[in-house]
């Protein structure tokens, strides 16, 4: 096959072939997986491009994890592969996890013969049932014809809106099946945010206008937007609060900066949106280690909540504002009609509480200690260092004292919480930031049993990054 889809002129393809020739034309240079007997027509194919990279994981999830570390520092989709059967389910819970951050990837399976297909064949699983619950969306391939738009569909799909994975699952006779395309598909681009109202525009401009005690609210659905987020902080001097995933978008030391709320914030913090008279809430979710009880998280507190996704939107927390859209189209429309106001009584009533309740941390200046290596850490690297956890006590140690400062600096497993994430993210984040000196930190808890080695023998690949 030739080694450039790009330059291509070809018009007759295994599915195989189309599938790397695609991949070529989408941008991807890495992907990462472990070949198998029901997928191996992809590698075949694959070992002819010139254009990309596979990177040979020790282990499934560890392929989708590395994927993640790709996705999560340059917001693109990222792609991993493995065969069906055992392949298939050992990435479910890299793929889980990717669902339920809203990181976008392309997972690209193998799967026995569609004849086979519900005979128990040889590592035969349905991988399309098990993928429906933990993907954005997913496809069973039947037909070799159905593949250009399957592939088109799967990134834009992964890219637009909420992001999110899409699990393509492919037959291996399909991969092997020849088809004639006149003209391959363009590149997937990423779909338009839905229209919003200019009723509600204003609406919530006139409530922060009126407010006496806002609170700006950020979840990880503000990371393509950190310009705005801070000029809309700083015009109406907001505090404001992070979740775990939306960390580093106002600067740990920014004045209005109040850090992470829920159990593992600071008290002065929760007691704070405890007083709030709004909440301005963006791309956040609501979920129970960030605002507790739902009945008791903020009573006197009107909401107006901003939302790629429909289904955020009153399904906690009832907001009296609620806008489907992008964030940064929503605060590119909002700014203007912002009053810039001083809010010095309820600035100093937030001065006074973190006075009463501070943030205190203890042994910060002994390395010994836990919030110690955390700072001496965060010396020894520049700010366009990017910081990767595992998951337990350590990656909130990591959360409260790390100075984290820009968008996409930090990547930690948040909704699902899997531990054995920080090294293969680390490893992608590298893979996706080559000129970095220093690209990846990984900050991880001492577990002796299976952290590491129930995702396989990764330490040893990761002596190459």
């Amino acid at each position: 096959m030739a080694s450039s889809g790009i330059t291509s002129k070809r018009t007759r393809f295994t599915g195989a072939e189309f599938i790397v020739h695609f991949l070529e034309r989408q941008g991807i240079q890495v992907v990462t997986g472990i070949p198998g007997g029901s997928i191996l027509p992809v590698y075949d194919a694959l070992s002819q491009s010139t254009q990309i990279r596979h990177i040979l994981a020790r282990h499934e999830q560890g392929a989708g994890f590395i994927a993640q570390g790709m996705a999560r520092t340059d917001g693109k989709p990222a792609v991993c592969m493995a065969c069906s059967g055992p392949g298939a389910t050992n990435l479910v819970t890299a793929i889980a996890d990717a669902r339920l951050d809203s990181i976008p990837l392309v997972c690209i399976t193998g799967q026995v013969p569609a004849s086979m297909i519900g005979t128990d064949a040889f590592q035969e699983v349905d991988t399309y049932g098990i993928s429906i619950p933990i993907t954005k969306h997913n496809y069973l391939v039947r037909h070799i014809s159905e593949l250009p738009q399957v592939m088109s569909d799967a990134f834009r799909i992964a890219q637009s809106g909420r992001p999110g994975p899409v699990w393509i699952d492919i037959p291996k006779d399909i991969q092997t099946a020849v088809f004639d395309i006149e003209e391959m598909p363009e590149p997937a681009q990423k779909m338009a945010a839905p229209a919003f109202s200019q009723d509600s525009i204003r609406d919530a401009a006139a409530m922060i206008n009126a407010a006496k005690r806002p609170v700006l609210y950020l979840g990880g659905g503000v990371i393509n937007a950190p310009e705005r987020v801070r000029e809309l902080a700083e015009k109406a001097k907001l505090p404001t609060t992070m979740t775990l995933m939306a960390l580093g978008m106002l600067p740990k030391a920014h004045p209005l900066s109040l850090g992470m709320l829920g159990m593992h914030g600071a008290r002065s913090t929760n007691f704070i949106l405890q007083e709030a008279d709004l909440l301005i809430v963006l791309g956040a979710r609501f979920d129970d280690r960030a605002i507790g009880k739902t009945e008791q998280f903020c009573p006197n507190a009107k909401i107006i909540h901003v939302d790629i996704d429909r289904a955020e939107l009153g399904k906690i927390k009832q907001p009296h504002v609620a806008i489907q859209a992008d964030v940064d189209e929503v605060l590119a429309q909002l700014i203007p009609q912002i009053e810039a106001q001083p809010r010095e009584e309820w600035h100093q009533l937030v001065s006074d509480l973190q006075q009463e309740f501070p943030c205190t941390i203890p042994q910060e200046k002994n390395p010994l200690s836990h919030y110690g290596l955390i700072n001496a850490v965060a010396a020894c690297v520049d700010d366009s260092a990017i910081i990767t956890t595992d998951v337990g006590q350590h990656q909130m140690w990591a959360a409260q004292a790390y100075p984290l400062n820009r968008p996409r600096q930090w990547l930690t497993s948040g909704g699902l919480g899997t531990m054995g994430f920080g090294l293969p993210a680390a490893i992608g984040a590298a893979l996706a930031n080559p000129d970095k000196k220093k690209s990846a930190v990984l900050l991880r808890r001492w577990q002796p049993d299976d952290e590491y080695s129930g995702n396989g023998d990764r330490q040893r690949k990761s002596a190459g990054y």
